[in-house]
């Protein structure tokens, strides 16, 4: 029989796997389809800010890549015409990214998509389990933040 650690080890790999692949089939399959999983989350993240949008030190700091490489990847989304370049009205020297009108598409199946997940996972689960899910996945992502800050 198997320990704690081990069944836990196996069911944390098993299902990061799986959301990477249902990730990667999702962008393969539908409007997104070309798109990379950190450019889905790029659309996300520009997503979220509404018609406000990001700067690209804002998208660099969340993506935790280096300015140049944010740089690079907008460029690419632009040319494939999911993202849009504009400048503040408050500050004519900030560049403001936001979605297009594709940009926009995506972002909102792609929330969908989130949301049938997160309902069909609500419905399997009573209170109780519901908030222990929620008080372990904030564990783990402690010590995944604090992995992270060890890390840099």
């Amino acid at each position: 029989m198997q320990s704690f650690k081990e069944v836990l080890n196996d069911m944390l790999v098993t299902v990061y796997h799986k959301i990477l692949r249902v990730e990667e089939d999702f962008l393969q399959k539908g409007v997104g389809a070309g798109l990379t999983i950190r450019e889905m989350h790029m659309i996300e993240y520009i997503g979220r800010a509404g018609k406000n949008g990001r700067t690209l030190s804002e998208i660099a700091e969340f993506l935790e890549v280096a300015r140049p490489s944010v740089t690079v990847s907008v460029r690419k989304l632009e040319q494939k015409g999911f993202l849009t370049r504009n400048g503040s009205a408050q500050d004519g020297r900030v560049v403001l990214i936001t979605l297009t009108r594709e940009g926009r598409k995506v972002f909102m199946l792609h929330m969908h998509f989130h949301m049938i997940m997160v309902n069909e996972l609500e419905s399997e689960l009573c209170e109780e389990e519901k908030n222990v899910l929620i008080r372990v996945i904030t564990k783990l992502d402690k010590f995944f933040e604090k992995s992270i800050e060890a890390t840099t």
